[in-house]
């Protein structure tokens, strides 16, 4: 189940869904459509983050702690690079 965006002949774009087996969201545009896309985002990563704190819980190891320490002796957790997101020429950073 997923969801497919589909350019419309009116220039505009449409959410189709599989589950539903019909659009869900028609005539919207660019920013409508990553509006929706980050609210999407951010409910998937909460239910994942939710799971993984409850059900699915694994202890640091002792490397891992280690490394807890010297972020603490730091003062700050290290940054993840500028990643590129598959073949679209976007990038995705923490910054």
């Amino acid at each position: 189940m997923s969801w497919r965006i589909d350019k419309q002949a009116n220039g505009k774009f449409a959410i189709y869904s599989s589950r539903v087996d019909d659009y869900i969201v028609i005539d919207a545009d660019e920013a409508e459509i990553e509006r929706i896309y980050a609210e999407k985002g951010v409910k998937v990563y909460l239910a994942s983050a939710r799971a993984q704190m409850t059900t699915r819980v694994t202890p640091v190891a002792p490397a891992g702690e280690t490394k807890i320490d010297a972020s603490r002796q730091r003062g700050a957790t290290p940054k993840e690079r500028v990643v590129p997101i598959g073949v679209t020429g976007f990038t995705m950073s923490d910054e």
